[in-house]
């Protein structure tokens, strides 16, 4: 597991690492070893947090606070769990007033106790294992990440693949049919169609040898050698 921990005050960070450290050797057989890297500035972790699994975030001197940056990971995509370490803010009240409060957020006291932060590290691999993985979308206008049923299809055009999402926008990424389905042939809603389309099978209308019809009209050419893996994918979507 890779864990970032983000807090301006260095003793704090070094203390966190040590304990970081007794709690890997204890897991090492069960969750594994535990990789951590520390920050003392939010804005340098801020420009590569999905490859973490975990964070541990304190902010109280910057204008940006712990709370407030956390959501700003969250809203980049960040699913990881995120603890918040509450020294002079009480995060978890801060929380509390939120309309809507990621479900990813947990919450720990400073002086930071060995047997709290242990429980809030079960909590951590709980959420860590049970969380819905991400696809990196990579385009000119910068790099977005969206879960298995965002995409309803990809077609190709050029050198290119225009990403359509169920929210109606569509992303332009540089790569071909074949290279992005092997990227996402893991997520068993993905079809391969022909060499210039694909499509989520949680979206697909009806279908024949030659062409698949999704539910919001959109008509996409298909191939009678794809028959099989659409009639696998649907069944298996609909014993979920």
């Amino acid at each position: 597991m890779h864990i970032a921990i983000c807090d301006e005050n260095i003793a704090d960070r070094k203390q966190l690492e040590r304990l970081l450290g007794r709690e890997s050797d204890k897991r090492k057989n069960d969750t594994g070893v535990f990789y951590t890297d520390s920050f003392g500035q939010p804005e340098v972790l801020a420009k590569n947090p999905m490859p973490y699994d975990l964070f541990f975030i304190d902010l109280i001197t910057d204008e940006t606070d712990g709370l407030t940056f956390a959501l700003s990971l969250c809203k980049f995509g960040v699913s990881a769990p995120i603890v918040l370490c509450s020294s002079s803010i009480n995060y978890k009240e801060a929380a509390s007033a939120l309309s809507e409060c990621p479900s990813n957020l947990l919450f720990l006291d400073k002086p930071i106790k060995t047997a709290e932060l242990s429980a809030v590290l079960n909590q951590a691999v709980t959420i860590q294992q049970n969380r819905v993985p991400t696809i990196e979308l990579r385009s000119e206008a910068g790099t977005f990440y969206v879960q298995e049923d965002d995409i309803v299809y990809a077609v190709s055009h050029d050198n290119c693949i225009d990403v359509h999402l169920k929210n109606g926008s569509k992303i332009p990424i540089i790569s071909d049919i074949y290279n992005f389905y092997d990227e996402v042939a893991m997520y068993t809603h993905m079809i391969l169609l022909t060499g210039n389309a694909m499509c989520n099978i949680v979206y697909v209308d009806k279908y024949t040898p030659f062409k698949v019809y999704l539910k919001d009209g959109t008509k996409l050419n298909s191939s009678p050698f794809a028959l099989k893996d659409i009639k696998w994918a649907e069944k298996r979507y609909l014993a979920e």
